[in-house]
């Protein structure tokens, strides 16, 4: 008898402490299923080009986590990213949401650089905000007083004719050293591999990369794996 009455202490002990635990917190879902915030998962999308070979878009849709994609379509006035045609249709149809983006180089003039990416743009595929990758390497020879009116000059015909400005992909040294404050008011992507939320003086810092050595099934090279920073949602780069 004696023995029961343990087992039935202890069983009320247990009750008690067990229902008055605070429940654990999930920075994934809330109680309703659904994620609190996009920026606590791994990753949210993935930035690609011909680097990464052939993609079996089939076995790509197997990862959950990838809500959108964007894919190099051109760099320069003549440049089209030799994978891009087939990537951006695939993409589109197996259900992601797709961006594209261009290189800036100051090899060529903006004005071609801009009909380049808008010539080869699959425009029936765009759901999501044009973007500009841009960098120390890729403006190699102008003064920042170039690289600056370069860039504004080709976020400006975008937004002539996308109705919307461009993502400013870049690193975050280039942006503080060469773009910073001009183009605060802009949307940035960070491109350096960080696993957390750089700090940057942005007033729209959309996204950030999280790795450039993302496995996804059907993808046989690395991938560039990307988030969503703090209150950063899908809706803030669709393409309006």
């Amino acid at each position: 008898m004696a023995v029961v009455e343990a087992l039935f202490v202890v069983f009320i002990i247990y009750q008690v402490v067990w229902q008055e635990r605070p429940p654990a917190e999930d920075p994934w879902a809330s109680e309703q299923g659904f994620i609190q915030n996009a920026s606590a998962l791994p990753y949210n999308g993935m930035d690609i080009s011909q680097e990464q070979g052939y993609v079996d878009w089939q076995s790509v849709a197997m990862d959950h986590l990838i809500d959108f994609v964007y894919l190099k379509a051109t760099e320069g006035d003549s440049h089209v990213d030799s994978r891009y045609m087939a990537n951006v249709r695939a993409a589109y149809n197996f259900g992601f949401l797709v961006g594209s983006f261009h290189r800036l180089t100051a090899e060529s003039s903006i004005v071609n650089q801009f009909f380049n990416f808008n010539k080869n743009v699959d425009h029936g595929a765009q759901q999501l905000l044009p973007m500009v990758e841009i960098d120390e390497r890729s403006t190699k020879g102008w003064t920042q007083q170039q690289i600056q009116d370069s860039l504004a000059l080709f976020t400006w015909l975008v937004n002539d004719f996308y109705g919307s400005f461009p993502i400013i992909k870049t690193s975050q040294e280039f942006y503080e050293k060469r773009l910073y404050p001009r183009f605060e008011d802009m949307p940035l992507f960070i491109m350096d591999a960080s696993e957390s939320q750089p700090e940057v003086n942005s007033k729209f810092f959309y996204m950030w990369r999280r790795t450039r050595e993302g496995d996804i099934p059907g993808i046989i090279f690395d991938v560039n794996l990307d988030s969503f920073t703090f209150g950063t949602s899908l809706n803030d780069i669709f393409l309006i």
